[in-house]
């Protein structure tokens, strides 16, 4: 018996996370359900997928590892999807279940496009990235189902943790990413901002998407699913070559998983 936790904002995670779920046979489960609906997990093989933030965890990942109840977990592995580095991502994912007395047995990265509107991959790294995702994942499912375990080699450095300070502090006080913006002009209010929103801070209101920042997990996607470019978030907007969702995901992928 097998899961995958995931959290995806525009689809690189999901993407990652379902083909491990079928080359592996486990069940899905999106972070953010769970943690609407904690329960105890029995499963022997127990799998993260999560984003990197700033060279680290995001925040919800954090809360997450702090509160899955595992209980019989054999294998547990993480695998980090990155835009260029993973930093400190798995250590810090692999610091949190040591203090829990879990191991983490395993930990991958996977590079695909990258989704941070301030870093934009460019058309030919993203189309060369997500040629190479489906080998990259069957590699890393062939190591799981040997059981690999990699976890004496997955260090933490100072720099990555002064990195990942900076970089969060840089998109929240400087950037102001969680305070959303919209272009009423653009806006057609179709409502995918508010049905993709896994932190529920977006709401419809006579047509319009009302924003609230609180709660925000700042994982872009609002913005850059929004299909008229209409969302500013603080003092960044994904448009042209800054835009970015997996063009293999859907919002109906994102939206039934998260309520699933």
């Amino acid at each position: 018996m097998a899961k995958i936790f995931y959290f995806t904002g525009t689809g690189n995670c999901y993407s990652v996370a379902n083909r491990l779920s079928k080359r592996l046979n486990a069940e899905l489960v999106a972070v953010t359900h769970y943690l609407d609906n904690p329960s105890e997990v029995n499963d022997e093989v127990i799998g993260i997928v999560t984003p990197v933030y700033s060279t680290d965890l995001p925040p919800i990942m954090v809360d997450f590892l702090e509160k899955l109840q595992l209980n019989g977990a054999k294998y547990i592995f993480c695998v980090a999807t990155m835009g260029a580095m993973a930093g400190r991502t798995l250590y810090h994912a692999k610091e949190i279940l040591n203090r829990r007395k879990l191991i983490l047995h395993a930990g991958f990265t996977v590079q695909l496009p990258d989704n941070s509107i301030i870093f934009p991959s460019g058309m030919l790294r993203t189309h060369k990235l997500l040629k190479a995702e489906a080998e990259a994942v069957n590699t890393i499912s062939s190591l799981i189902e040997g059981r690999e375990e990699n976890s004496a080699v997955i260090k933490d450095f100072f720099f990555w943790k002064i990195a990942a300070g900076i970089g969060m502090w840089t998109l929240r006080v400087v950037l102001d990413v969680k305070h959303k913006k919209l272009n009423e002009a653009k806006c057609n209010g179709c409502g995918i901002c508010a049905k993709i929103c896994q932190a529920g801070c977006i709401k419809m209101e006579n047509g319009r998407p009302s924003f609230s920042d609180e709660g925000c997990l700042t994982c872009f996607g609002c913005a850059q699913w929004c299909p008229r470019e209409a969302i500013s978030l603080g003092h960044l907007h994904p448009m042209g070559k800054t835009k970015y969702v997996h063009p293999d995901v859907t919002v109906q992928d994102i939206v039934g998983s998260s309520e699933s």
